[in-house]
């Protein structure tokens, strides 16, 4: 009996031990699996990245062949280096100076007393509220933490940052705006304005004036895949008054 009662638990000991090599082989393979996944991804992300490189390069080329064009001295040629410096302006492919506002925005430094720590970060929301206060009162050209904001600028949380541009940035957020420096500056922190709510959450927003601000140029290309340019109807033949 007793002898029995050795192989059994040997034979436990070895079903056991099978079981979990097998588990482990499972995980292995599993966790293999998820890396090769993880690579694939990277390697596909990497070739975007060099496709949207080459792609602004050729941009760039192709905008330095219209400002030598631009550059010929003619009628035609002031034409189109006025409506070049107008495009470039609006599209954010220059980097622009000019007086206007600049915005600190912190987490919170108060005691949390709602038992969530979300309630006292800074939010994709909150970012989105300056931003738009300051569209609202003409703000010309806006920055956050360096990164030129367009139309298809996203500003959304992922996580405990903040990506902007595809790319991530963590508090302090720093914004600037090109605009009339009391216009953007009376807009902020007027009674009952974005910065009166945030402060209700102790979040520290400094917003201060000055006469000579720097917004870089944009430094990714847009892409339009869907949208396309309405061709202009043509006038019908033999048409009547």
């Amino acid at each position: 009996m007793a002898l029995t009662a050795v192989f059994i638990i040997v034979g436990f000991l070895l079903a056991s031990q099978l079981q979990s090599v097998r588990f482990n082989t499972q995980a292995d393979a599993a966790a293999a699996g998820r890396l090769e996944t993880l690579q694939q991804l990277y390697n596909q992300e990497l070739d975007k990245a060099e496709g949207l490189e080459r792609q602004l390069d050729q941009t760039q080329e192709e905008l330095a062949l219209y400002r030598r064009q631009a550059s010929e001295g003619t009628e035609e040629g002031e034409a189109l280096r006025a409506e070049l410096e107008k495009l470039e302006l609006t599209a954010g492919l220059v980097e622009l100076t000019g007086p206007g506002v600049s915005v600190i925005l912190s987490d919170s430094t108060a005691v949390n007393t709602t038992g969530d720590e979300a309630d006292y970060l800074i939010h994709d929301s909150d970012l989105l509220s300056v931003v738009n206060e300051l569209r609202s009162a003409g703000a010309e050209a806006i920055s956050l933490n360096g990164e030129r904001l367009l139309a298809t600028s996203e500003i959304r949380c992922t996580g405990a940052v903040v990506t902007v541009n595809g790319r991530r940035y963590a508090a302090p957020y720093v914004i600037f705006a090109i605009g009339d420096p009391g216009t953007l500056y009376s807009a902020l922190t007027m009674r009952n304005g974005v910065v009166d709510i945030l402060s209700q959450w102790r979040i520290q927003v400094q917003v201060s004036t000055s006469e000579q601000l720097t917004i870089p140029k944009y430094q990714g290309t847009v892409e339009y895949r869907y949208a396309k340019a309405v061709e202009p109807a043509l006038p019908e033949e033999g048409g009547g008054v």
